[in-house]
């Protein structure tokens, strides 16, 4: 959140950290002991100098002004900050400064930084990588306890507000943030802080530059490898989001779940919203009158809605109205606002943060500061109001008297106007969390009452097909012994989905596409990094889609008669403008049958002659459907006209359909649509689907297959569904051929009751994740062995997008997951 830029002035303190780890990738740096503003007349302006810090044995004074760092000059007091906090520890840097007028040069060798210490735990600088190959500081904390005796704890992710300041802060233990999280390592918790990009050691761009997106990548990022430690509790995680960390904090749990939430001094509207109301508060507190706080709220919606509304960045915005710049502000510039750039706040407006919270599945706690100018308690209470709808949480508001939002104790909102964050530290703040998560514990002990299945778990069976069973239990021991896999993916920023989004492509790492059963389409030109969604048909339940180039496209539904939602009968779509328009194709018809609905579309790549030359045709492959009844479409100009390929009686429901060429393919099936009486069947043909032959029928009932994936021509894997109601039923498969499909056998995947498999993915004939509900699994060995990933619930699709050796797979379910591998050379071909 920010205070408004015409009252309050925030000092730089520059506490950068030293002495590489050696059990981490990414090196700390100096310290020089330097603090002070941006000065008019260019430059930083030293106001602090700490006594026996690398610059005051340089020889550095307060009154000082910084004006270059080794020979290079600035006049933006951020680009010398950035400069000083890239210098590695032990190395001369060279300081330029102006004093009394006088231009000197100072040489100052930057020592380690202490680290943190918390009695009874373990603390460890270590570091995560973001899909975008950006190194990230993390500050680990891990009781003594636990390490020792090789148990597991629960788990406290802090998570800072917007301003660009590092957590690294191991000289400052009387920091508010510091004391909360050191609170919680004393109470027996691992924790964990991650410093954004730029900051204190992380690498990457500057802090101010990145965008809403990147961010929430970096503590998703985090989120995983918090998951993924051995002393960790991965059912027993929580958030801790203060202000803008509040608002990010949903999203991340709906990348991956946690037990539970708590936000402190955050907000639920939309950022115009926000800032009109902010201005009005802290202007009055100011003591404004109420012309002069108008005329400042007309000036600020004239600024920022072009900002928010049109992404448009400030400059542009001076440039047409040179009066709305301000003259006496130094928060707000061409690009940044309140030290963030444009970009950030243009991302931030379009989050619609209710829809996020009404998806969340945790407990929360929402905390406001009695004297929280910043924020206000109605916001808090509406958050509690939306998740207590949620069955089997626990959501609650809480007030703290006299606190602030810096965590800070004062005597009345005036006090905390002129001082926020220079009160005494609110002790009662991290008792109060402490008593809250308790409770939450209590509730989900064995012996209280079993919360109701979460409101987003996907089902794929109508209510007449499937058989009587109970809700999925918690995992099986057997599941919970699995090892985590140590690859941690990347949350992409997407709209909320309730339910199992089912189908995502991409033509190559840039340009993409996902759909979803609420009958909308979205794309992509930065690999996922944002989205854009180009239709919104209500309706129109779409199952898949395929695109032939960045303006051909198909996007199949699974009709009507299937799912409540789903009313419109159109089973396939056709674009030729990239999915800004969508045209109903006209339903193929054999034997009197018409296409009723489609769950897979694949775009085939041919190679071809023509007048001597070596090219491609492509032909589009498209099956369907879950329940029945089970057709294979195929298109050879582009989607415009469709052959009907008949198909054997044992063929039901089609789930999945893999050509290599135009005449060998493999096709996903049951021999019933009605679940009970199913049995998983695979279906191959040499012939374009003139003929096929049976190579696989499970033995058990209840099953079907699900998705296919073939890293080479010859190895390939399928993913194979059980709907048993036995709980003694507990075995899942993966199924696997490595004769081109010829034949199959089963890979045992876990044993679990409650696990249900859907996407599939491998990048080489041993590396591959199988996407389940709930979570996912990954193997490095052909699937003799399983580790658990993490990479979102009820993943339906897992596409593998290739760059040289670079391999980018996205993986798609209730959220959309990515993750980028440097060395994934391709193997044979699969096609």
């Amino acid at each position: 959140m920010f205070r408004s830029p015409a009252l309050v002035a925030i000092a730089a303190l520059l506490t950068t950290a030293s002495a590489a780890l050696a059990q981490d990738a990414l090196p700390r740096r100096g310290s020089f002991g330097i603090g002070g503003q941006p000065s008019p007349e260019g430059g930083l302006a030293i106001s602090i100098v700490a006594p026996d810090g690398a610059a005051a044995k340089a020889g550095m004074r307060p009154g000082d002004r910084l004006i270059g760092v080794d020979g290079q000059r600035a006049t933006d007091s951020d680009v010398l900050l950035q400069r000083l906090r890239r210098s590695p520890a032990g190395v001369p840097v060279k300081l330029t400064v102006i004093r009394d007028g006088q231009e000197q040069e100072l040489t100052a060798v930057p020592p380690a930084l202490a680290s943190e210490q918390v009695e009874g735990s373990v603390v460890t600088y270590t570091s995560v990588q973001t899909a975008d190959g950006t190194r990230l500081r993390v500050i680990l904390t891990e009781p003594q306890t636990i390490k020792a005796s090789g148990g597991r704890a629960p788990a406290f992710f802090f998570i800072q507000g917007m301003p660009c300041a590092s957590l690294d802060r191991p000289t400052v233990p009387e920091a508010a943030d510091t004391q909360i999280v050191h609170a919680m390592a004393k109470a027996g918790y691992v924790t964990v802080r991650v410093d954004k990009s730029g900051l204190g050691d992380s690498l990457g761009p500057p802090c101010e530059d990145i965008d809403f997106a990147t961010e929430l990548t970096g503590y998703s990022t985090t989120l995983s490898f918090l998951k993924s430690l051995p002393t960790v509790d991965p059912d027993r995680v929580y958030l801790f989001g203060h202000s803008m960390g509040g608002i990010m904090a949903p999203y991340l749990a709906l990348h991956s779940p946690v037990r539970g939430i708590v936000v402190f001094g955050t907000g639920m509207k939309t950022w115009l919203e926000y800032s009109m109301e902010n201005v009005r508060r802290q202007l009055a507190l100011a003591g404004a009158d109420e012309a002069a706080i108008t005329d400042a709220v007309l000036r600020t919606s004239r600024l920022f809605g072009p900002v928010l509304i049109d992404k448009q960045l400030p400059g542009e915005v001076f440039s047409r109205h040179p009066d709305l710049r301000p003259e006496d502000d130094d928060q707000i510039d061409d690009q940044r606002i309140y030290g963030r750039h444009a970009r950030f706040y243009h991302q931030l407006q379009d989050r619609n943060l209710s829809a996020a919270w009404q998806t969340v599945s945790a407990s929360v706690l929402a905390i406001y500061g009695q004297y929280d100018w910043v924020t206000t308690k109605a916001d808090h209470d509406l958050i509690a109001r939306i998740v207590s709808a949620r069955p089997g949480v626990i959501a609650e508001s809480l007030t703290l008297p006299k606190c602030d939002h810096g965590f800070t104790l004062h005597e009345s909102e005036a006090d905390s106007f002129r001082e926020m964050g220079q009160g005494r530290f609110d002790q009662s703040l991290p008792a109060a969390v402490l008593a809250w998560i308790e409770r939450v514990e209590a509730k989900t002990r064995p012996e209280s009452k079993p919360a109701d299945p979460p409101a987003d778990q996907p089902a794929d069976q109508p209510a007449e097909n499937k058989p009587a069973a109970a809700a999925p239990a918690a995992p099986a021991p057997a599941r919970a012994g699995l090892p985590t896999s140590p690859i941690a993916w990347t949350r992409l920023t997407t709209d909320p989905y309730r339910g199992k989004q089912d189908d995502i492509h991409f033509i190559n790492p840039n340009v993409g596409w996902y759909v979803n059963g609420a009958g909308r389409l979205y794309r992509t030109t930065d690999g996922g990094a944002t989205w854009t969604k180009l239709i919104d048909q209500p309706g129109s339940f779409f199952r898949c889609v395929g695109f032939v180039d960045q303006n051909r496209g198909l996007i199949g539904s699974i009709g009507a008669g299937y799912y409540p939602e789903g009313t419109d009968p159109t089973p396939l779509f056709l674009t030729t403008d990239g999915g800004k328009t969508l045209t109903p194709v006209a339903r193929p018809v054999a034997d009197g049958q018409p296409v009723v609905g489609l769950c897979a579309i694949e775009i085939v790549r041919i190679p071809s002659v023509d007048k001597g030359n070596l090219g491609e045709r492509v032909r589009i492959v498209a099956a369907g459907r879950v329940g029945g009844p089970a057709v294979l479409i195929t298109s050879d100009d582009l989607g415009q006209t469709w052959k009907r390929i008949k198909l054997p009686e044992s063929a039901q429901a089609a789930f999945d359909v893999h050509f290599f060429d135009d005449r060998h393919g493999i096709l996903a099936s049951a021999t019933s649509a009605n679940v009970a009486d199913s049995s998983a069947l695979i279906l191959t043909t040499d012939d374009g689907g003139e003929t096929w032959r049976e190579a696989y029928r499970s033995a058990r009932p209840f099953e079907l297959t699900w998705k296919i994936a073939f890293p080479t021509r010859q190895v390939g894997y399928v993913t194979l569904q059980s709907y048993n109601p036995d709980t003694s039923a507990d075995e899942r498969y993966v199924l696997k051929t490595t004769d081109g499909g010829a034949t199959w056998s089963e890979l045992p995947l876990v044993t679990d009751q409650s696990v249900r498999q859907f996407g599939v993915a491998f990048v080489d004939e041993n590396t591959g994740w199988v996407g389940a509900m709930p979570g996912g699994f990954h193997t490095t060995d052909g699937g003799r062995t399983w580790m658990r990933a993490d990479f979102g619930n009820a993943v339906n699709k897992i596409r593998v997008v290739r760059d040289g050796d670079r391999a980018h797979l996205y993986a798609i379910g209730v959220n959309l997951s990515k993750l980028t591998l440097p060395n994934a050379r391709a193997q044979a071909p699969a096609r």
